[in-house]
């Protein structure tokens, strides 16, 4: 049971590495240096999206959960025994996925403020969230 979840952790990791930052622009008519000094402001702002702290929150949060679900988990099939090692691997396994998630989070919310940055700017974005 726990190597499944330390397995989902890694994969949720991995996930939060590669959320695509790069917006999809129409450039029909745009001034490409006029468009780069655009792109660099608005970067400048998302930018202010601070990744460790939402890493560090969801991780504690993943932690609290993950503590709670393997102590049950863990007293279900060994008693008390079970219960402390339980709470131990679920709540490491809970505040790795937490902390991906997190991370994970702001860098969506990193590329939604580049996006409704430039789109203010006057650009198409084709790709902005609503």
């Amino acid at each position: 049971m726990f190597k499944k979840t330390i397995a989902l952790g890694f994969t949720l990791t991995l996930a939060a590495c590669a959320y695509n930052q790069q917006p999809v622009v129409d450039m029909t008519g745009v001034d490409k240096a006029q468009y780069e000094a655009d792109f660099s402001y608005c970067q400048s702002y998302a930018t202010k999206v601070d990744k460790d702290e939402a890493a560090k929150t969801q991780a504690k949060n993943g932690a609290v959960t993950g503590a709670a679900i393997g102590a049950v988990a863990g007293a279900l099939e060994d008693g008390l025994g079970g219960a402390l090692v339980g709470a131990a691997a679920g709540g490491a396994i809970g505040a790795g996925t937490g902390a991906a998630e997190g991370a994970n989070d702001a860098t969506k919310t990193q590329a939604l403020v580049l996006r409704r940055c430039l789109a203010k700017k006057g650009y198409t974005v084709y790709d902005l969230e609503s």
